[in-house]
């Protein structure tokens, strides 16, 4: 397959819109030219994402002694946070000006609990 046959096309969607006659632009170039400015769009935007994922993986990623669990956010700058350090589960109250260890030891999930039961152990 050769570049030849393909030139003048580049070329025409390559032009910016200005250089070209007015009366020279007829509906497929016109077409051929939305179409190769949504496909380097969309390049954009997935590769901008994909940078975005691989370079702030904040919950899922990185092995290591801590793993964030989950972040709920409360307020204005000021969210809970589950984490789990070498096997201890920790909830941690994070605001503006400091980060609080409110729990210590708690079981992440008590599917296999009544609602009521939970609430009588809690002091």
């Amino acid at each position: 397959m050769t570049m030849r046959p393909l030139a003048p096309l580049l070329l025409l969607l390559l032009t910016p819109g200005p250089a070209r006659a007015a009366g020279s632009l007829n509906m497929g170039t016109a077409v051929l030219q939305m179409g190769w400015a949504l496909l380097v769009v969309t390049g954009l935007i997935l590769l901008v994402a994909w940078l975005v994922r691989s370079r702030f993986t904040f919950v899922q990623g990185r092995p290591g002694q801590i793993r964030i669990k989950e972040i709920r956010p409360l307020a204005n700058r000021a969210s809970l946070a589950l984490v789990e350090v070498r096997g201890r589960t920790l909830l941690i109250g994070i605001s503006q000006d400091r980060i609080t260890l409110l729990s210590e030891g708690i079981d992440p999930e008590p599917e296999n609990q009544d609602f009521d039961q939970v609430l009588n152990e809690t002091p």
